[in-house]
């Protein structure tokens, strides 16, 4: 069984006449990298959204089709509860970044505090999570207070301590130079030749995209334009 499948899903913003997601169709199986490409207002972000139910639970809307995470419908199981198997990394890390902590190590260990984490498993994912995205040495620093790239993967530590089964992230090195982007993105392959997650990558990097990914989303106008192997696709 795929670990999500999308069918014929549609989603038009409030207050708007044209379609964000027209009729999107597709499946992707455990463990796979599946790339995300197209121009800027293809629906890219939308899909992201919707795979953790922000569209249409958060994002009200005209919504249609369904998308199934495992089992679970997106569109109707509470986002505390898909929150464990899909984890969202957002473009820009002040979107995902709390606020409410004052040092690094607090910041990525929030989310499993509200859980409820026994403290013991809490403090050995979050010391895990800041090594393997080397930023372990900043865990007393104020998160706003580093720059670009560490800031993301704080974002990124925060979501990958709540252990998803699935990781989207849209965008996550957007804004860095060459060295940071390929910094973030060499220790998420890591992190996934590790765990075996499934992981979708949203990007504008062609190189990116080319180097990671094992298969290729292409959209445009708010549909599937293709959907096939890197190899293939390119």
């Amino acid at each position: 069984m795929p670990v999500i499948a999308v069918e014929n899903l549609k989603y038009r913003y409030p207050n708007t006449e044209s379609l964000a997601l027209d009729g999107l169709s597709f499946t992707v199986e455990k463990g796979e990298i599946i790339g995300i490409v197209g121009e800027n207002g293809a629906g890219k972000s939308t899909l992201s959204q919707a795979l953790i139910g922000l569209v249409p639970q958060f994002y009200k809307g005209a919504y249609g089709g369904r998308v199934l995470i495992e089992d679970l419908p997106a569109e109707t199981t509470p986002i505390s509860e898909l929150c464990c198997k899909v984890g969202l990394v957002f473009q820009n890390p002040f979107n995902q970044l709390s606020g409410a902590k004052d040092n690094v190590y607090e910041e990525v260990a929030f989310g499993m505090q509200n859980l409820g984490v026994p403290r013991e498993e809490m403090h050995r994912r979050a010391e895990e999570a800041l090594k393997l995205l080397d930023i372990w040495q900043y865990r007393d620093r104020n998160p706003f207070d580093l720059s670009g790239g560490q800031m993301q993967r704080v974002a990124i530590a925060s979501v990958l301590v709540m252990n998803p089964d699935i990781l989207v992230l849209d965008e996550p090195a957007a804004g860095l130079d060459p060295e940071g982007r390929d910094t973030i993105l060499s220790q998420i392959r890591n992190y996934h030749e590790q765990t075996g997650i499934t992981v979708i990558l949203v990007s504008h990097s062609m190189e990116d995209i080319a180097r990671y990914a094992n298969r290729v989303l292409v959209m445009s106008k708010a549909k599937v334009a293709m959907y096939d192997t890197v190899e293939k696709v390119f």
